[in-house]
């Protein structure tokens, strides 16, 4: 009896913790906040409207670096401001907030590796991520050519403050092109990844959803989130191009997020992007983190100097980034971002020379 007893309260307890939910607002989108070209949309399965990718897209699928045939360098930063200041019982709220990212996107024959690292430092009583340091390393390789992608990553981190945690797990993604257009669709394609498999952040102090039982339930990204994603061109011409996304996420199965993009690009030299969230959960509990959509602009430079010694590295690209969100009640993000794609695009295919005719 004592037995059957014991079994039940740890099943009890098991279950308790498995459907706990209070997480952080803004806590399931930990990875992004620190990307001008996530926030602005770049958090997607797909990559966003404007398929922008960049190493730390990996947080959000794997799959999306498979493409990528040039080594690419990426270095951003956010600051964070509060304009309205929460004071909740006993704790006095904070004004400033900042993070950084800083990773690379290697090609080789048989792989593209990608590494990310990324630091968050965020007290506020309405975004109360607090201070984490977190490493991704990632693989992807085309499956079916210029059709499927697949992807897999590891991730690692620490976080500290009041008290100090770590989180540790794998990630899974898919990238598939459609091979036909889809009415007035082009160049349709969807993403699947499974993300945070493994141990988040838990035990950690921080205001959730309940802000009256302060690190109650606390867990931080949503361990087991699965997300699908579809995008494509709405239009192109000589001088535009339009593009939308969609994303729907379930983190922890507790939630659903939708999350919206749209791009338009000018010369292809500038990029405007729009992003919005709708995080049910978030809404339900009256913190409702939808107060404005996301805006960030992508600028596009080609170098074109000899000086450069790598062969082919003459015909480098530069991309500036900026973006601007109000995320929760009076707290603002600003980030910039740079990132180098170095050498030529590979677009055509080898040349095969069978005999010379000489």
């Amino acid at each position: 009896m004592k037995k059957m007893l014991a079994l039940t309260a740890l099943v009890v307890m098991t279950a308790a913790e498995i459907f706990a939910y209070n997480p952080p607002v803004g806590g399931e989108d930990l990875f992004k906040w620190t990307s001008p070209d996530l926030i602005m949309g770049g958090a997607s399965a797909t990559g966003g409207a404007f398929l922008n990718v960049v190493p730390p897209s990996i947080c959000y699928n794997p799959a999306l670096t498979a493409r990528e045939d040039r080594t690419m360098v990426d270095f951003s930063g956010t600051l964070f401001f509060n304009s309205e200041k929460v004071n909740l019982p006993g704790d006095e709220d904070s004004f400033f907030g900042a993070g950084f990212q800083l990773g690379t996107i290697i090609p080789t024959r048989y792989y593209v590796f990608t590494v990310t690292g990324q630091g968050l430092f965020s007290g506020f009583n309405t975004f109360d991520v607090k201070d984490s340091v977190v490493f991704h390393g990632g693989a992807s390789k085309d499956i079916i050519e210029n059709r499927l992608y697949v992807g897999m990553n590891i991730y690692a981190g620490f976080y500290f403050g009041d008290n100090s945690d770590f989180t540790i797990g794998v990630d899974f993604g898919a990238l598939y092109y459609f091979e036909k257009d889809i009415g007035i669709l082009k160049k349709p394609r969807m993403g699947f990844s499974l993300l945070n498999v493994g141990k988040p952040l838990s035990g950690y102090e921080t205001y959730g959803y309940d802000y009256d039982n302060y690190g109650e339930d606390s867990s931080y990204p949503g361990i087991l989130t699965p997300r699908a994603s579809f995008a494509a061109t709405l239009f192109d011409t000589s001088n535009f191009d339009g593009f939308f996304s969609t994303d729907v996420s379930f983190p922890t199965f507790q939630n659903v997020v939708l999350d919206f993009s749209f791009a338009t690009t000018f010369l292809n030299l500038v990029t405007l992007s729009a992003a919005y969230q709708v995080n049910f959960r978030e809404m339900m509990e009256d913190v409702n983190n939808a107060v404005t959509p996301s805006i960030g602009l992508n600028f596009h430079f080609e170098i074109n100097s000899s000086k450069l010694n790598k062969p082919g590295w003459e015909r480098s690209q530069v991309l500036p980034s900026f973006a601007w969100q109000e995320i929760y009640k009076g707290i603002h993000a600003a980030s910039f971002g740079f990132k180098a794609n170095l050498g030529m695009a590979d677009k055509s295919a080898p040349e095969i020379i069978l005999w010379d005719e000489e």
